[in-house]
């Protein structure tokens, strides 16, 4: 194998920039590889090392962004000399205003709703009834799609501190994750562990709101595509049962989000990596994930009206 191989490195990071980030692994040789460096071949996603030892025998094109062409690398180090300059509150309005690939649009969509939302909870509890899942609203079914936006209008100490925690969780984790599976899967993602967190959690308490099943869905999503790798794997696990446990220590009510979060996630991701090798195959997992959702929102809603 190549120049990596028997050095220790971590497994989070790229093999050839250890200062990227990336849960993403080379079919071939399992080292971890950056969104540059993935390159989609007939077997699945290889690394440049083993494209090449292969002897090219294949047509390929990086998955990430493409850096070919010299006008172009020109035209993004002006770019990027230029943005280097500027305050970091400037950068990230220009990001907002010119979003490119890589910004998180679907992340900071969410985080400012969120913020908005509880915000406006201060001044009137409209919101929080309206949005959140609560015994016998089961039939009003745009509520286990909206209810991650909305937070208890409880605004003591102890809950204002939990939504600012969940809210910085987001902040970390959500944009790698939008950034590495693309917008449109990271998007089906976030709904399938909205839906399936507030429908079980509304089977099990009968009620759901707050960002806890959107987070576990994340970390879900995490965890099967760091599979391959135990290093990485072992600490996505040990991360989902921490936040459990603080989630069932403080807010118990949340525990039925979090395990709908993480099947949600997890299954969504999984059918989405199963089916991406065509556009046919795609729809296909977009569809069974919609199935799925429909039926346990319909379960969920059938024992709302009945209880």
């Amino acid at each position: 194998m190549s120049s990596a191989a028997g050095a220790e490195v971590d497994p989070s990071v790229c093999y050839r920039h250890p200062t990227r980030s990336s849960w993403t692994l080379c079919e071939r040789c399992g080292r971890t590889i950056c969104p540059e460096c993935q390159i989609l071949t007939p077997q699945g996603v290889r690394c440049p090392d083993c494209v090449r030892e292969t002897g090219g025998s294949v047509q390929w094109k990086p998955a990430g962004p493409s850096r070919t062409g010299a006008a172009k690398r020109s035209t993004r180090r002006a770019r990027s000399s230029a943005s280097a300059d500027r305050p970091s509150w400037q950068r990230a309005v220009g990001e907002v205003l010119r979003p490119a690939d890589s910004t998180p649009l679907v992340t900071w969509t969410v985080v400012g709703l969120t913020l908005a939302i509880w915000i406006a909870g201060i001044f009137t509890p409209v919101l929080f009834a309206t949005l959140s899942v609560l015994p016998g609203t089961g039939w009003q079914l745009w509520r286990f799609m909206t209810h991650p936006l909305v937070s208890t209008p409880n605004y003591s100490a102890l809950y204002v501190l939990s939504f600012l925690l969940s809210t910085v969780f987001l902040l970390i984790t959500a944009p790698q994750a939008e950034r590495e599976f693309g917008r449109r899967r990271f998007l089906i993602v976030l709904v399938a562990s909205a839906i399936c967190g507030g429908a079980i959690g509304s089977l099990v308490f009968g009620v759901a709101f707050g960002l806890s099943g959107v987070l576990f869905g994340i970390f879900g999503s995490f965890l099967i595509l760091a599979w391959p790798s135990p290093q990485a794997r072992t600490r996505i696990l040990i991360a989902i049962v921490a936040y459990a446990l603080l989630t069932l220590i403080f807010s118990p009510v949340f525990i039925g989000q979090v395990i709908g979060g993480v099947v949600g996630g997890a299954g969504s991701y999984y059918l989405l990596h199963r089916f991406e090798d065509s556009a046919r195959g795609t729809r296909r997992a977009t569809v069974i994930i919609a199935l799925v959702l429909l039926g346990l929102v319909a379960v969920a809603a059938v024992k709302s009206l009945l209880a």
